[in-house]
């Protein structure tokens, strides 16, 4: 019998109108001391009613046993360079978060994010700046905004992938995929909502297939491409706040509560963009 968290975000939403039974064992379950963060994070009193159900709700994994199985699955999945998965948005992170977009729906904001690869990605040799071009204009255009905390090191970083990407042709367990990754590093406990480093993937499958990608990294940009990055950064935060609480933005898969590198946060750091 599933409780009354797990009804309203057994989808892996956490979308659902709170009900009076739920709040109870929300509180509850956060006197218990059941939301497991790092002593700089923000108290629970700050989060969201949303944000709160999400990551208690994560905190339930099944049996570590099964967990096990899935991330040696996992692993031969990427081994076998198969479906969505690339290095970058794996290991390290945790994903805690994330939205779909429709490539009608959704096409103004799509249009604007084409923008700003192709301002970013002038630099890139052409073969990779064409594939960037043939996606977009590519009907079968699937996108997600993925959000996620980031260890790098000594480093800490909660930031946002914009992926894009599509089958490839002749091989419908493989993908083409497209990233900018943006993240506001944590200091002393705090983030400011300002870019401190960014990344583009350009990754068409062929290249994947040799362990070969173009990657434009900038740790403290400036000047203009600091301005695109943050512009890009400011208006997925905005959505991410718009978007959070309907349904169908979510994307959720049965196999995310058993690999590693999705669920809860171990960290929510001051000034989070994302509660």
């Amino acid at each position: 019998m599933t409780t009354p968290i797990e009804q309203h975000t057994a989808s892996g939403t956490g979308t659902v109108e709170p009900s009076a039974d739920s709040a109870v064992e929300v509180a509850f379950a956060l006197s218990q001391g059941a939301l497991e963060l790092d002593e700089q994070s923000l108290s629970p009193e700050d989060l969201s009613l949303n944000t709160l159900y999400s990551e208690l709700n994560q905190q339930k994994r099944p049996p570590a046993i099964l967990c096990k199985f899935m991330n040696i699955l996992e692993s031969k999945r990427m081994q076998l360079k198969l479906g969505w998965s690339r290095p970058w948005n794996k290991y390290g992170l945790n994903v805690f978060r994330t939205h779909k977009l429709s490539a009608a729906g959704d096409r103004q904001y799509i249009d604007e994010v084409r923008q700003t690869f192709q301002q970013l990605l002038e630099d890139a040799p052409s073969h990779y700046i064409s594939f960037a071009e043939s996606l977009f204009d590519d009907r079968s255009l699937m996108g997600f905004i993925f959000h996620h905390n980031n260890q790098v090191d000594d480093c800490q970083y909660e930031g946002i992938t914009i992926s894009f990407g599509r089958k490839v042709a002749d091989d419908k367990t493989k993908r083409d995929r497209l990233d900018l990754v943006l993240e506001d590093r944590r200091v002393d406990g705090a983030v400011d909502g300002k870019i401190d480093r960014l990344r583009v993937y350009a990754n068409p499958y062929d290249t994947f297939a040799s362990d070969e990608h173009y990657l434009l990294e900038v740790i403290d940009p400036e000047g203009s491409q600091a301005e695109t990055a943050q512009n890009a950064y400011d208006d997925a935060i905005a959505k991410y706040h718009r978007w959070k609480e309907i349904p169908e933005r979510q994307w959720s898969h049965w196999s995310t509560r058993y690999i590693e590198y999705f669920g809860k946060r171990s960290f929510i750091p001051v000034g989070s963009s994302f509660v």
